[in-house]
């Protein structure tokens, strides 16, 4: 009986049109909302969506700053990589 050193992931969900998604890093919620997933112009899929900072200044939850939201796009692969899994609910 073999051991294996690698953890097995989660199974990444392809990203849909209008699916939530967010990660946080230190202080800032970045919070994506797909708006296409495309081929038009590039050779590998990539994913147009709207990213939206949230940024906690101090315990205060009062505090929190937001910007407007900007259209990005990434590769699928990139994008999976950075979001993981949609937000539930």
């Amino acid at each position: 009986m073999g051991v294996s050193l690698f953890k097995r992931s989660k199974p990444i969900t392809a990203p849909v049109p209008g699916a939530v998604y967010q990660r946080v890093i230190f202080n800032t919620v970045e919070t994506a909302r797909v708006l296409a997933v495309t081929q038009d112009g590039f050779p590998l899929p990539h994913v147009r969506y709207v990213a939206r900072n949230d940024v906690v200044d101090g315990p205060d939850p009062h505090g929190l700053r937001r910007d407007k939201g900007a259209v990005r796009t990434l590769t699928v692969d990139s994008f999976t990589r950075l979001f993981g899994n949609p937000r539930a609910g």
